[in-house]
């Protein structure tokens, strides 16, 4: 049954050493039309703590009945700081943004809500995500190049209105969007989900830090047991400024994603088939040689 009545949102903003970057996301959070019912930072910082942006602006949100809660993570890593938020979390639908985002459309959570509220069959959905200069689209020579490479070294690359999952473990994600997909995948700086999917999975706080592809080992495990239930929506959009503070160090990140690529492949790729074994393996090699070739780019002369 469609409801006209608006699902109430909570907003979880795991945060760490970006008081900054927080800040202007909650103004941004404020300008919105429709509000959430609350906003839960759960902050990792091991400096610049965010309790003091929350102090600022809680006063802002409860003069338009939506309650700020500071919550202090454990330090254990994106992950644990999302299911904390979620535990602490009251709202029919639970939306998830990183520190480093901005909803400069005030329209972003009604267009989400209002989706929802239509189709109760959609668990998760998320926006059209787009960088800071308000594109998208890779039609560049060089990034066509590159972008032909990397799909046949069955690594991440781009594809009109897709968001999907390959063999290797390595995403497809939409070069333009055009019209609603469904996903098999999502975004993990703004996804959003009805509460009552954590009843059922919760992030794999066996990956530590910024837990590299948490997003997509919690919706795919979403998408394979719920098909056709993730959607992306293009015309509610959101900025992500992939902020360099409190990220790993180049090398660092390059062997912890590996790490990590590994786990999550056996855990919810690999399907026991000679192809899908072969496809990783190759974009194991094809990574290899991407990131060696980004290294030696990167260093100083």
């Amino acid at each position: 049954m469609i409801s006209d009545k608006l699902p109430n949102i909570s907003v979880v903003v795991p945060t760490r050493n970006r008081p900054k970057e927080l800040a202007e996301l909650l103004q941004t959070i404020l300008h919105q039309n429709y509000l959430p019912s609350e906003i839960i930072i759960v902050d990792d910082s091991l400096e610049c703590s965010a309790k003091s942006v929350a102090s600022l602006y809680s006063p802002n949100f409860k003069s338009v009945d939506c309650d700020l809660k500071y919550v202090s993570g454990n330090g254990d890593g994106l992950p644990a700081a999302r299911n904390l938020g979620v535990h602490v979390a009251k709202g029919e639908v639970i939306l998830f943004l990183d520190d480093d985002t901005l909803l400069p459309d005030k329209n972003v959570l009604r267009i989400m809500a209002e989706f929802l509220g239509k189709n109760i069959n959609v668990l998760g959905i998320q926006p059209l995500i787009i960088s800071p200069n308000n594109s998208i689209t890779r039609n560049g020579l060089v990034n066509k190049l590159e972008n032909a490479i990397y799909k046949v070294l069955m690594l991440t690359y781009h594809r009109d209105n897709t968001l999907a999952v390959r063999r290797s473990g390595a995403s497809i994600y939409p070069n333009s969007l055009s019209k609603i997909i469904r996903a098999q995948r999502l975004s993990g700086c703004c996804c959003c989900y009805r509460r009552e999917i954590f009843k059922q999975f919760k992030f794999d706080t066996n990956l530590k830090r910024w837990g590299f592809m948490e997003d997509l080992d919690f919706s795919y495990r979403v998408y394979k047991k719920f098909p056709k239930s993730l959607c992306v929506i293009p015309y509610a959009k959101i900025v992500h400024k992939h902020t360099i503070e409190g990220r790993l160090a180049t090398k660092m990140t390059i062997y912890m994603s590996t790490i990590y690529w590994f786990y999550i492949f056996f855990k919810d790729i690999f399907e026991r088939s000679i192809l899908n074994l072969v496809a990783f393996i190759w974009a194991l090699m094809g990574n290899l040689i991407a990131s060696t070739g980004g290294l030696i780019l990167k260093r100083k002369p």
